[in-house]
Parts: C-alpha cells; structure tokens; sequence
C-alpha cells in the first residue's frame, strides 16, 4: 500500500478502508482465519483484529470453529455473514414479481423462494411487496440489512427514480426504493434490471468482462466491463431494443413504430404464435407449444432468432465483450437454438469481432441480480476499497 496516499487519509477512514478489506478478502477467498486476512491484506494482525470485532458488531462477519480434525481445541474461522443476517432481491416485471433471500455470501435460500402476479398499480405494487417480505423481516434471531428492487425501463442516474418504462409504466417517474425504505426501515436500493442480470451473472460466470442481452418482454443490454457496470447515466446502454428496424412496423410501447423489440423478443413469438394459431397465446403458452411441436412453429422462430441476431450483432460491434449471455425463453425450445443464433449473427458483426463475443445462455434471475446488487452496495457503504500498489 502507498505510504504517502494514508499518510493523509484520516483514521476513521483508513478504519472503514479496512473493514472493506476483510469483507473483501472473505468474498474471495471464502472463510478464513484472522492470521490469513493479515496474510492477504498486508495489514497487520493487531489492525486486523480490532477492525474484525467492528465488522463482527455491524452483523456482516460471523465467527466459527474451524472444519480442523486432529488434536487440540479447533480455531476459529470468519465467513460472510448468512445465518444471523439476511438481504432480499425483488425483480418486477410486466406479469409477475419474484422475490428471494440470501446471506451476504450470495448464497440463496432455497426455501425463501417465492412468484406473485405483479399488481396493477404502483400502490399495490408496494403493498405486495411489503406483505410478502414481511414473514422473511420477522424471523427470529435474523437481521435483514437491505433489500434490492430490479426494475425494467430507465433508471435516474441517481439510482432513486424510476424515469419510464415502455412496457411498464405503473412505476414512472415513482421513487419506489425510498418508499420502500420508508415502510421497512433499512436500506433499500433500485436497480436497473439489465443491471442486476449483469451482476448475477458476474457472480455466476466468474468474471467482471461481459454483456448480457434480455430478450423476454423487452429488449434490453447490460455491459460490465473491468467488473463495473457501464452506461449508469440515463438510457445507455440499455435501450438497444427502441433502435428503428422498421419505421412502418408494429408500434412499441415507447409510443415509436418498428422498434428492434418489436420484433427480436419472447414477446413477439407470442404474437406471431397467436397470430398463426388465430387466437392470443401468452409467452409461456407459446413456448410451450413450440417445444411440444417445433416443425409448426419453424417460420416463427426462424422470424425473431433473425433479429435477435442483429441485437446480438450490434452489441458485439458496439462494446466487444469477450462474453454476450442471452437472457429469455426462446433459446429453449431447441437444444441447437444458441448455435443457430451465433451463426446468424457472426455475418452481422464487424471482421474482427467474428472470432470473439462467446455466447451462453443465463443461469440467474434479475431478482437474483437485485440481490447481487444490495450487497454490492452494503460492501460500499462499508467503505472504500484500499488503495494496491502500481
């Protein structure tokens, strides 16, 4: 660490720099002892251990015996909080709300899991988040230390409002994170929902390089690149799917006609299986239906993986991440479905992007990624991470 940088840093600060760092060291490393976090850290054991009974006091460590067979009493070890603490994520979409808990090692509580039919208005909204969060809040002998809300649509800058959604507007110009904040009492933050799929699957993946494209009602991209989250300033990169395809074409919930969404999404399989069908299938039904029989349904998929195609394109053109993560259904209906897609788009991309760009299909969920995200921002307000040398 630079002398001459916490040569001027304030005590406190340097403190809270140091409780960041052991939180940071168990998130990497796992649970480990106070002798390997001043191992780690360079910190010295004597700084390690006072600001260890800090961050013990704040409920984000807890402190247990060591896994250690052989003679002598076990020692004790440290892991990220998740049996006395607790964070919820809550995703919000057009037709259902999906709700989960974890500890602050990111792990999901597989029997905190649960789906409603999203209401509405923005009120009940509210309402039904709070009543089925509330059994969770009031377990026994658990903290819950925040909550995380993914939303579709444009987020403030500010992360405190949500500015407008095309497909839903029940939230526009509404400050559901602060209103949240005010029926639960701990702190609450809104997230863009591209965003949280880009964390979750910066958990899941490994890595801090990728793009995720979120094809199901909408069309929407996340980027994080050197493992921070690009485009926090208001539209981008997230609004790939309100780019004009067809400018006489299907009129899209931004008020535009022919927008990429239109045509590129889960949602528009829906509307072309209606329309084959004669009469109006939802997404799931329509899925549903093209996996039972994918022959009869040829010319549709064909139509939306074309377009789809050219969102994948022009990310891969636009930002060249080494990963692109597909998010949606219908990749499903077929085992070869992802291939076809990367073929179709490698033509679309520029010559030297053709070899790059991998592409995968997801393995989280944005209320996953809005659990992600609180924790991300707990960590923060923990305190700044410390300084490495050159």
């Amino acid at each position: 660490m630079n002398k001459a940088i916490t040569s001027n840093l304030r005590p406190q600060l340097l403190g809270r720099m140091t409780q960041r760092a052991i939180v940071e060291a168990l998130k990497s490393q796992g649970p480990i002892s106070r002798a390997d976090i001043a191992r780690l850290t360079g910190i010295s054991p004597t700084t390690v251990s006072s600001a260890v009974t800090q961050v013990l006091n704040a409920g984000y460590i807890e402190e247990t015996d060591a896994e250690i067979s052989g003679p002598g009493r076990p020692g004790k070890i440290l892991r990220l909080a998740h049996e006395s603490v607790q964070v919820i994520g809550v995703s919000v979409e057009p037709e259902w709300c999906e709700m989960v808990v974890g500890g602050l090692d990111g792990s999901i509580y597989k029997d905190r899991l649960l789906k409603f039919l999203t209401p509405n208005t923005y009120g009940r909204l509210l309402s039904e988040i709070e009543r089925h969060a509330k059994p969770w809040i009031d377990t026994p002998n658990v903290k819950t230390l925040g909550l995380g809300l993914s939303l579709p649509g444009i987020i403030d800058p500010s992360g405190d409002r949500a500015v407008f959604s095309p497909n839903f507007h029940q939230t526009d110009d509404q400050r559901p994170s602060h209103d949240l904040h005010d029926r639960l009492g701990f702190s609450t933050i809104l997230i863009q929902e591209n965003d949280a799929l880009c964390l979750a699957e910066r958990r899941a993946q490994l890595t801090g390089d990728l793009a995720i494209i979120d094809y199901g009602g909408g069309l929407g991209l996340g980027v994080i690149s050197g493992g921070r989250l690009l485009g926090q300033h208001i539209g981008l990169p997230r609004e790939l799917g309100h780019i004009t395809i067809d400018p006489n074409g299907t009129i899209c919930g931004c008020g535009n006609r022919g927008c990429l969404e239109t045509l590129a999404t889960d949602a528009t399989f829906a509307r072309r299986v209606s329309a084959k069908i004669g009469r109006t299938v939802t997404i799931d039904e329509a899925i549903r239906l093209a996996t039972d029989d994918p022959s009869a349904f040829h010319s549709e998929i064909e139509a939306v993986i074309d377009y789809l195609a050219i969102a994948v394109a022009a990310t891969a053109n636009l930002f060249a991440p080494p990963l692109i993560i597909m998010h949606g259904r219908l990749l499903n209906i077929l085992p070869n479905l992802l291939e076809c897609l990367a073929t179709c788009a490698t033509v679309r991309k520029l010559r030297p992007f053709r070899e790059k760009c991998r592409l995968l299909k997801s393995t989280s969920t944005k209320a996953q990624g809005a659990l992600a995200g609180i924790l991300d921002h707990l960590f923060e307000e923990l305190g700044p991470l410390l300084p490495t040398n050159a």
